[in-house]
């Protein structure tokens, strides 16, 4: 068989489990200019099955379009033309669609504030750093995400705008994602941005699309050629409707395997007459794309999955698991589920078990139950009779350690109809396959639009979660929470909101699709966060502002393994700018000694040996004579017992 210069080869694949008759007769055959440049040749491929359809691959090399050098943008007009009633993920018919769903839950039960059944049963996460990130530009939502490198560097994306930072410094202008896709002259919009950094070979990889329709609709993956975002940036562009049958691509997720990248869209189709998104959506395929070529600037070398089926349905929505301390390995796994259900306890695993070149790589697609239901979220209440869109119940975050996959999405709370989210764990996904899941209760909180990471050192189980917050009486903000040994901390509060968000017509503003978090490789127990808040810009201006963060576990100390930081001594406010407030609990009157130390475990500051009484005491310090950074408060009995906590000064 003669193919097409894109086209290496087209593959079968594994059969679904669900035996279904059908006739299948796939249809590839226009050429299709794609920016002046791009021509794909399709050739007429008829597979007939009696009884099964199956999944299918395609390999397929895509050359660099382009280069873009970062630095050479010296200031950017981030000129960009959107609709402030942007269409939800899925367009207009799948706003439609769910607010048909979301009608039928309940209405919301007044929180009776008994707060998470199973909180404070670990320490919280610290809270480093933090700072407003990108400013609002008209991008509505925000769509957070952020990548850091080993170095330092951040890329933070928004919407419509990539900004670049060392810590909190700007280290370059803010690029648009027009400026930044520029040589192609492709007009329509640029939206969903998704960035990762890749430890393994130290760069980065940015995603986001193009148009939302079959003639407009593209994606754009841009690889750094170092670990300098501000460097240069290897730019491909892949068809968005990749099958040729009146689709387009929305809603990019990605993970890295060692030496391969994968990224999962949504193809829709153009909604006619009163369709339904449900009836719009097409399937969601995947992308397995070859990193060393993208870094290269070579032909990028990619495979095409697609008619990823379970009983004859298509599975939507695929979240890619990424790995957990570090990508390794070439297998990947997917997590899915019934989104729009109002209950149900199913979820679905993909799994592909290869690299894209190896002969024996196949994709199995299997169904696992819950052990309790989650549901479709309503719209969370934020202050002044204003609501926040909480979309649909997705797997929106996955990591894989230690044969656990933990994940999250938005959920309906059942106990009392508020928007909250679940934090789920599937046990040995290739065995026993137990799924387990919880929700988060907090303070008469609404939240949504979670990330989970990963924040051990490879043989620990423990992880952050950060999380926006609102409530009818509480401004958006962003909040964080420590998972060890499946027991939850306290929530912290990163950020308050600082007001009603007021963007859009109507009472139901945009949340964002997602929110950003990625581990600082070379810190063991950091990671940093991107998270949506309400943002105060002047008397009338009430807007989408972005907060980045840096957090850390509370397991990882540099002062001995005696000294794990005590859940039974608080500090507030923590961190601190000048005085802290401290209070500690004795289990009897004894003698204490208290010093600061720094992050080695060197003594900064004597202060004081002093007696203690039984019971809960207080300590009012200065933090005033230290430098910025990480210290601890040690406090050592006369009986040799010794308790600490990290304190963090700005």
């Amino acid at each position: 068989m003669n193919q097409s210069p894109l086209q290496e080869t087209l593959i079968g694949h594994k059969k679904t489990k669900a035996q279904f008759k059908s006739d299948y007769v796939f249809l590839l055959k226009r050429n299709i200019a794609m920016n002046k440049a791009i021509k794909l040749s399709i050739l007429l491929i008829v597979f007939s099955f009696s009884l099964f359809a199956q999944q299918i691959s395609e390999t397929q090399k895509f050359p660099v379009r382009a280069q873009v050098d970062v630095g050479s943008i010296e200031s950017d007009y981030l000129f960009n033309v959107q609709l402030i009633e942007a269409p939800k993920p899925g367009a207009n018919a799948y706003s439609s669609y769910l607010q048909k769903i979301k009608s039928q839950i309940p209405a919301k039960i007044k929180s009776t504030d008994k707060g998470f059944s199973y909180r404070n049963e670990t320490p919280s996460p610290i809270a480093l750093y933090g700072y407003n990130g990108n400013s609002w530009n008209g991008h509505v939502p925000n769509d957070n995400d952020l990548a850091i490198s080993n170095g330092g560097k951040i890329v933070s994306v928004t919407n419509s705008v990539i900004y670049f930072y060392e810590n909190d410094s700007q280290i370059h202008a803010p690029i648009s994602l027009e400026t930044f896709a520029s040589s192609f002259n492709l007009p329509h919009g640029k939206f969903d941005p998704k960035v990762l950094y890749d430890p393994n070979e130290d760069k980065f990889v940015m995603v986001f699309l193009n148009g939302f329709g079959i003639n407009t609709s593209m994606l754009f993956l841009a690889f750094s050629e170092t670990n300098d975002p501000t460097g240069n940036w290897n730019i491909y562009t892949l068809p968005g409707n990749p099958l040729y049958d009146s689709s387009w691509s929305d809603f990019p997720m990605i993970a890295f395997t060692k030496d391969e990248m994968f990224f999962t869209i949504n193809l829709l189709r153009e909604k006619v007459g009163n369709e339904t998104w449900k009836t719009t959506f097409k399937q969601t395929v995947i992308w397995q794309i070859d990193k060393a070529t993208g870094y290269a600037g070579d032909s990028l070398e990619t495979r095409l999955y697609h008619n990823i089926d379970f009983e004859g349905t298509r599975i939507r929505n695929l979240c890619p698991v990424h790995y957990g301390r570090e990508p390794n390995g070439d297998d990947m796994y997917f997590l899915s589920d019934r989104n729009f259900s109002l209950s149900t306890d199913s979820f679905f695993l993909v799994y592909i078990n290869g690299k894209m070149n190896h002969p024996s790589t196949d994709i199995s697609v299997e169904l696992i139950q819950s052990d309790v239901p989650y549901g479709v979220s309503p719209s969370a209440d934020q202050p002044v009779n204003r609501a926040l869109e909480t979309n649909d119940a997705r797997v929106l975050d996955a990591y894989l350690q230690n044969d656990v996959i933990h994940f999250c999405g938005n959920s309906v709370n059942f106990n009392d109809n508020h928007a909250t989210v679940f934090i789920g764990r599937l046990n040995d996904p290739d065995g026993a396959q137990t799924l387990s899941l919880k929700f988060l209760e907090w303070q008469g909180l609404e939240f949504g639009y979670p990330s989970i990471e990963y924040t051990g050192d490879g043989t620990s189980d423990e992880s952050i979660l950060l999380v926006n917050h609102s409530s009818d009486t509480v401004y958006p903000g962003v909040s964080a929470m420590f998972i060890q040994n499946q027991k939850f901390s306290d929530l912290i509060r990163l950020k308050n909101g600082e007001t009603t968000v007021t963007v859009q017509s109507g009472k139901v503003q945009r949340w964002g699709d997602y929110t950003g978090l990625q581990i600082k490789y070379d810190e063991q127990g950091v990671v940093w966060g991107s998270g949506y808040f309400g943002q105060r810009k002047s008397s009338i201006e009430r807007v989408n502002g972005t907060f980045i963060c840096q957090l850390k576990s509370p397991t990882f100390t540099s002062i001995g393994n005696d000294a794990q930081v005590n859940s039974t001594i608080k500090a507030y406010p923590n961190p601190v700018v000048d005085y802290l407030h401290i209070e500690f609990t004795s289990d009897k009157t004894q003698i204490c000694e208290f010093r600061i130390l720094d992050l080695q475990g060197k003594e900064i500051k004597y202060l004081q040996q002093t007696k203690v009484k039984a019971g809960k005491n207080s300590i009012n310090l200065s933090l005033d004579p230290l430098k910025e950074g990480i210290y601890f408060l040690e406090i050592v009995s006369s009986h040799g017992e010794r308790k600490v906590i990290e304190l963090v000064k700005k």
